[in-house]
């Protein structure tokens, strides 16, 4: 008698695994090509605003910083700057943005035909290339197009009367001619905050395929039965609103009973706060900023105003003023003269006339 042989089917599926490339903060001079490239792929600067835009804890400092620097209030004998009606404290507030985001920032100057500035306006200085030399301006809101055009403008030159030009501020970090931002050592640690918080998300509205393995010991279902269950339990069974239910299973008898079995759990959300609290760290030391000052208070602790007093104290004379002096001297610049812009200190009860000149 010839014994019959069991065929078992297997099927595997391979995991890939995800890697993420950071762009490099480098210039690269291009053949054929006018401007450097900000960037590897001329990108960098747009890399940055979506990180900006992507990272909850980068915009809380830079948000929270902006409002340090421009204080209780921007004070200038300018008013209006140009004929949208903009004024300078606006601007200010838009300048010192970039200068966060990206470590420098741009503003497009015009003059009148007695070869006085009439108008100044902001310039979104992820948008703008620069020739080698540093004299020359190409603003484009289409880099990452083929065959991108560009407007060409004279960079801003105070023993010049040029009729339009672009003051373009680089940062004291720049060793070429892009801007480098203050927190480029913690770029990584900035994407890894983002995915923590989609890890901490999929795990919420995928609660259930990572605790639990349902069997169903009734035979081998079709492919189209297959799909309807998996589909059935998804939409009752996963998601923050079904944290604690309990699942049904109606059998026709003992011996064809749906089993379930717990998956042993890995703790990986602890390991993941782990490394939270370690990339939380790590962004904050690149920003050279205290978390009490941006709404985080440290564990076990209540928010008083004295420690906010104490953190924001140091931050003010590291940060804030410098950048604070950096912009003023910008307009000095600009203007040919002195104090044209300064800033009445950021306080809690708005109460302070003192500006920072006094704090030099």
């Amino acid at each position: 008698m010839s014994q019959s042989k069991t065929s078992t089917k297997l099927s595997f599926s391979a995991v890939e695994r995800s890697y993420v490339e950071i762009p490099v903060m480098i210039e690269k001079k291009v053949t054929g090509k006018d401007y450097v490239y900000y960037g590897e792929k001329n990108d960098f600067p747009q890399y940055l605003w979506n990180l900006y835009l992507r990272s909850s804890v980068m915009q809380g400092i830079v948000n929270g910083t902006i409002d340090y620097v421009c204080g209780n209030e921007v004070v200038s004998k300018l008013d209006v700057i140009n004929r949208e009606g903009e004024t300078i404290d606006d601007l200010i507030h838009r300048i010192v943005a970039d200068y966060m985001i990206y470590g420098g920032f741009s503003i497009q100057i015009l003059r009148n035909h007695l070869g006085e500035i009439s108008e100044l306006y902001w310039l979104d200085v992820q948008n703008i290339r620069m020739n080698e030399d540093g004299d020359k301006i190409f603003y484009s809101k289409e880099w990452g197009k083929y065959g991108a055009k560009a407007i060409e403008y004279e960079r801003f030159d105070s023993n010049k009367k040029q009729s339009t030009s672009v003051f373009y501020y680089n940062g004291f970090l720049s060793r070429g001619v892009y801007p480098i931002p203050r927190y480029n050592g913690a770029l990584n640690a900035i994407e890894t905050s983002v995915e923590i918080g989609k890890f901490h998300l999929n795990n919420i509205l995928n609660n259930l395929s990572s605790s639990a393995i349902i069997n169903f010991n009734n035979g081998q279902p079709s492919e189209e039965e297959k799909r309807k269950i998996e589909n059935q339990i998804t939409e009752k069974f996963t998601g923050a609103q079904n944290a604690g239910r309990f699942i049904l299973s109606f059998n026709d008898n003992k011996e064809t009973a749906t089993t379930i079995e717990r998956l042993t759990e890995d703790k990986l959300d602890e390991k993941f706060q782990i490394i939270a609290d370690s990339t939380m760290q790590e962004i904050f030391i690149a920003f050279r900023a205290t978390p009490e000052l941006f709404g985080m208070s440290s564990e076990g602790n209540g928010f008083s105003l004295t420690e906010f007093s104490e953190a924001f104290e140091l931050y003010n004379k590291t940060v804030v003023i410098p950048i604070q002096k950096d912009v003023m001297r910008c307009f000095d610049k600009i203007y040919n003269e002195e104090n044209v812009v300064s800033f009445v200190p950021f306080s809690l009860d708005g109460a302070s006339n003192k500006s920072n000149k006094e704090n030099e």
